[in-house]
């Protein structure tokens, strides 16, 4: 589990003024989807700031749907649970960062 200070929100990036969302996503172009929540927008709204490449076509996609994390104990979005970013999360899948545009840019994801 990832240490979160006090005062801190979860999902939130204060250097780069971004935070963590979950999104919904469909190619355009093969129409596969996939759900991921490692989708960044900007502080405050639900304006995507990186794409993610589709995994079986690699084009470069914006989610069609985001929303807030929730909890996956009590169902808020802001809570203090030890487990609110585990929203679908399958701790056996790694996070694809060749497919995530804000990896490729040299920025981190959170695990």
């Amino acid at each position: 589990m990832p240490q979160v200070r006090r005062g801190v929100r979860r999902g939130y990036d204060k250097r780069n003024a971004l935070q963590r969302r979950y999104g919904f996503f469909k190619c355009p172009n093969c129409d596969k989807k996939w759900e991921s929540s490692h989708v960044y927008c900007h502080r405050g709204t639900f304006q995507v700031a990186y794409k993610q490449k589709c995994k079986s076509c690699e084009t470069s996609c914006d989610p069609y749907k985001v929303e807030p994390i929730k909890c996956s104990q009590c169902g808020e979005i802001q809570c203090d649970c030890d487990r609110s970013q585990d929203r679908h999360v399958d701790a056996s899948k790694a996070h694809r960062s060749d497919l995530c545009m804000k990896c490729k840019a040299g920025l981190k994801c959170w695990s």
